[in-house]
């Protein structure tokens, strides 16, 4: 059975469990506590020289990143709908996945954890007021996008399920989406997809 290393407050291991559940794959959760720093330990560093999660493991083949993780999965269960087949959607769906993780992650997730995780006496004010700038940058990409798409690459695909945790978890990181419509109806219709699990599921 496929294992998943992950801990339920990361937003790149809910992509995961999320992918999973909508493919109807099981899986064995282990968890990791990333704030007793478990991630660093020797045995985790045997499966991620990294040291961080998710991690992957199936059978005897183990992978970290989690868009990486999210590419195999869709390919190792294909055919199936999230994963797209024909090469333009393909590279639409690659095209946002890799936004998300150059653009999206950096300074929504980033946010989210100055906000969430450490005390105002240690935040770097000025670099929060820089995240939350490009952050916002990338959310009028993302909503601009959805004015004439329903989903990120055509139908509803691992793009989506790649881009959609850091964007529906930045109001932790003082974000403000009232004027993100696009964006709300994106979240409403990714809720109504099949096998559709919150990130506490």
């Amino acid at each position: 059975m496929i294992k998943l290393h992950d801990h339920p407050l990361s937003g790149n291991c809910y992509k995961v469990r999320l992918l999973l559940s909508q493919l109807g794959v099981p899986y064995e959760r282990v968890y990791v506590d990333i704030f007793e720093g478990e991630h660093k330990s020797a045995d985790h560093r045997e499966i991620n020289p990294n040291m961080k999660i998710p991690v992957l493991q199936d059978g005897d083949f183990t992978m970290w990143e989690s868009n990486a993780i999210l590419f195999y999965l869709g390919r190792k269960f294909a055919p199936n709908d999230l994963f797209p087949d024909d090469p333009k959607a393909f590279g639409r769906a690659s095209q946002w996945l890799f936004f998300g993780k150059t653009t999206i992650d950096p300074n929504l997730a980033l946010a989210r954890y100055f906000m969430r995780f450490l005390t105002p006496g240690n935040r770097d004010e000025s670099e929060l007021k820089r995240l939350h700038e490009e952050g916002n940058k990338a959310l009028t990409v993302l909503n601009d996008h959805l004015t004439q798409n329903e989903f990120l690459a055509g139908s509803y695909s691992i793009a989506d399920i790649g881009c959609y945790p850091y964007v529906a978890l930045s109001p932790e990181g003082n974000f403000d989406l009232t004027s993100y419509s696009e964006i709300l109806s994106w979240f409403e219709r990714i809720k109504s997809t099949p096998g559709y699990i919150g990130m506490e599921d």
